[in-house]
């Protein structure tokens, strides 16, 4: 079936130019018109009732928001959203909140009347602000936390992918795995390393092996970095903690420690094997190439324009939530294996 994208190739225009074909908008002359309907018969192009609305009006445009572009995840997660709205014919308008409800909820209240739909990361909304974020804007949450909220959320299987990381640690018979981001506050915007920490737990339980604090180390920060990952690593080692393995809650911290461990004069896998979380394009090309759970970043995005669509369209029901978790993956490269080609990592 033929889509805006492929009239706008075969007329020589922009999306946008379609869009305004589509729409009857004024503001395009009668030459390009001409040209865009002519494209239209010949593809048998049909716009869907998305494309159909897609004016200046509430359809067309859905904002992302953001806690920040600074970790990688996020980056990549906003490429992936770009790209899935492109096949639906929408436009993306991209906002930061640094997690901050106010900002989060504000965002809301400011753009949704002008929004067609909002798909957000909140970290700082509570239940009620939620609710409130619902009521304003089609919204679906790409979220760990759950919310007492009638919202659809996408979540990534945090904790059955630690579980899984810590088995195929223990399958190589690492015993003493250090753990890179947790949080034990309680606060419900670190809903990802609470459930994080959790599969920890679970592959030490399953393992048979005990749940030691000393190996649990936490960042101190909001950000999932290099540095904080580099620093969790020099404290175990300046505390003379014995550990032969490190778990981290995201790559950005996993490539921090891989530096530290080697600055140790440590090698890696045979002395301290390295893993992390997010499988980011980094991951692929540090030294040694880094072990590491694939959160299922494209899935996420799929899923979660699917879901708004149905919100924009009036298919869902207003006061229900729906929940979806992507699918992991776990890919095996040389910080665990040193090379070994017998998990077919990439």
């Amino acid at each position: 079936m033929s889509t805006m994208h492929d009239v706008a190739q075969r007329a020589g225009v922009s999306l946008k130019t379609v869009s305004r074909v589509v729409n009857e908008e004024p503001s395009v002359s009668e030459r390009t018109r001409q040209r865009v309907t002519a494209a239209i018969a010949e593809l048998d192009f049909r716009p869907n009732a998305v494309a159909r609305n897609l004016r200046t009006g509430r359809t067309g445009l859905v904002g992302l928001a953001l806690p920040r572009l600074t970790q990688p995840y996020y980056s990549t997660l906003a490429e992936a959203i770009m790209r899935e709205a492109e096949r639906h014919e929408l436009t993306v308008l991209i906002e930061l909140t640094d997690g901050d409800a106010e900002a989060e909820l504000e965002l809301a209240r400011e753009h949704g009347p002008h929004l067609g739909g909002l798909l957000m990361c909140p970290l700082g909304l509570s239940d009620a602000q939620a609710r409130t974020v619902a009521q304003t804007v089609p919204t679906v949450f790409m979220a760990e936390r759950a919310y007492d909220a009638p919202v659809d959320r996408v979540a990534m299987a945090n904790q059955e992918g630690l579980r899984a990381l810590v088995g195929h640690m223990v399958s190589l018979g690492y015993t003493r795995i250090a753990v890179l981001g947790a949080d034990h506050s309680g606060r419900p915007d670190q809903a990802a390393a609470h459930l994080r920490l959790a599969g920890y737990r679970d592959g030490l339980r399953e393992a048979g092996l005990p749940y030691l604090p000393e190996l649990v180390h936490e960042v101190g920060t909001a950000d999932w970095n290099r540095e904080a990952g580099a620093a969790g690593v020099r404290l175990l080692i300046e505390r003379g903690i014995r550990f032969d393995a490190v778990v981290a809650f995201a790559d950005s911290m996993a490539l921090g420690a891989l530096h530290a461990v080697q600055e140790a004069g440590l090698r890696i896998p045979a002395e301290v094997a390295v893993a992390g979380f997010d499988n980011i394009d980094d991951a692929r090309y540090s030294y040694p190439a880094l072990t590491s759970i694939g959160p299922g970043t494209a899935q996420i995005a799929r899923e979660a324009l699917t879901l708004l669509i149905d919100r924009m369209n009036g298919t869902a029901t207003a006061d229900t939530s729906r929940l979806i978790v992507a699918d992991f993956d776990l890919t095996v490269r040389e910080s665990t294996l040193g090379g070994m080609s017998a998990w077919g990592g990439a």
